[in-house]
């Protein structure tokens, strides 16, 4: 079975004119993920389009996904230097503008490169100095 963790997403489909898709496209309906022919992509207009992490072309070291950092904690400096847990990652949504990271409470926060400090891709945590408070 494919799960989340397999796939990544490709945002809210809303045009069908990309040609670089691969065969089998994903979309997620009663909590599975379900594979449609990227020819049939037309009818999928609106939904949250997914592919296999295996489809995308090999990435460079040292480079990542914003999807890679579900699962991670993150961690506020403030500013006498102390370090404040925020939350875990849930979600990242790259359907907007703007990339937002979905903590397990619920709470948004941006992920912008202004606010990220560090990543400790072995910790599992995502540094950040936030101008406001979550």
């Amino acid at each position: 079975m494919i799960t989340q963790d397999d796939l990544f997403s490709l945002g809210v489909l809303k045009r069908t004119h990309n040609d670089d898709l691969p065969e089998f496209v994903f979309v997620q309906r009663d909590g599975l993920f379900v594979p449609f022919r990227s020819e049939e992509i037309a009818s999928l207009m609106g939904e949250e389009i997914w592919i296999q992490r295996s489809d995308i072309e090999e990435i460079e070291d040292g480079v990542f996904l914003w999807q890679d950092l579900v699962g991670y904690t993150v961690l506020d400096e403030r500013e006498n230097g102390e370090w404040t847990k925020v939350g875990v990652i849930a979600n990242v949504d790259e359907s907007t503008i703007n990339t937002l990271a979905t903590l397990e409470d619920g709470r948004m926060m941006p992920l912008h490169e202004d606010f990220i400090t560090d990543i400790d891709m072995e910790a599992h945590e995502l540094h950040v100095r936030l101008p406001f408070e979550l």
